[in-house]
């Protein structure tokens, strides 16, 4: 018999499947949160996942290390990171892991599709220690929004067998409702921005995608079998790909008084 399943920890059940469907990042938004960490900069990504952030980050000169609470997926992570040698993967619960004696702050510290995991009570503090003066907390999530024929036969799908999932398009549209910065600590923010990109999935992506959702995930094999059979066959029924209007959604903050070192002064950006 299965244990209890942590929800946060379930995607290490899936971690192969996962790093091939999940869907990355726009790559304006990397340039983005690099250009204000600046280059070079050391960063700690947290909650990596199989590296899709991280992997980017590297390739535009950022080190640093990648922190996950799960082995499997920490593990493909190193693999994904093998050509960047600046880069350490290291297995752990955020709250509880402690840096590698040394090094200096980092200056950038991230995190895609993973903050909301993490311990509230926990996470605005830690970082806050783990940064320079001047440095930067960027969060990310890939929102998404269908509409039209497909979008609506599928809303009816999950409203049939399984209307308490409410993410039924693959991704979370998350609000960035992350306003309520404790007030003993320094950072300024946030600055929101948005970025928009699109993709077309086959009918087998599509439930790719969906295997690797948590909800979904921790729902009975046969009731997870039947929803993706239905939703792979109404795919079909409609050429075969379904369109996936995406937006990824940043927030930053900034770590310092305006006459820290390095401070970078923060400008309003547009949604």
């Amino acid at each position: 018999m299965r244990g209890v399943r942590e929800q946060r920890l379930v995607f290490g059940e899936e971690a192969e499947l996962y790093d091939r469907a999940r869907p990355t990042y726009p790559g304006q938004l990397l340039d983005y949160v690099v250009a204000l960490a600046g280059v070079p900069a050391r960063a700690l990504d947290i909650g990596c996942g199989t590296g899709k952030a991280t992997v980017l980050l590297a390739a535009r000169g950022v080190s640093g290390i990648a922190l996950d609470a799960h082995p499997a997926m920490a593990e493909l992570a190193r693999r994904n990171l093998a050509p960047y040698r600046d880069w350490v993967v290291e297995v752990g619960d955020f709250e509880r892991w402690r840096p590698p004696p040394g090094p200096r702050p980092f200056d950038l510290t991230c995190s895609a599709q993973a903050w909301h995991w993490l311990d509230p009570s926990v996470r605005f503090h830690k970082v806050h220690d783990l940064l320079r003066e001047g440095g930067w907390l960027a969060l990310w999530w890939n929102g998404s929004s269908s509409t039209g024929p497909v979008a609506e036969e599928i809303d009816e799908i999950y409203a049939e067998l399984v209307p308490e999932i409410t993410h039924k398009s693959g991704s979370t549209n998350r609000d960035l409702d992350l306003e309520q910065v404790p007030s003993d600590l320094t950072f300024r923010g946030p600055l929101r921005k948005d970025f928009k990109w699109a993709k077309d999935y086959s009918a087998e992506q599509w439930v790719a995608l969906l295997r690797t959702q948590s909800d979904h995930m921790l729902l009975a094999t046969e009731l997870l079998c039947e929803l993706t059979a239905r939703v792979r066959s109404c795919i079909e029924s409609h050429g075969g790909y379904y369109h996936q209007d995406y937006v990824c959604r940043l927030a930053t903050y900034q770590k310092g008084a305006p006459d820290a070192e390095h401070y970078t002064p923060m400008r309003p950006v547009g949604l």
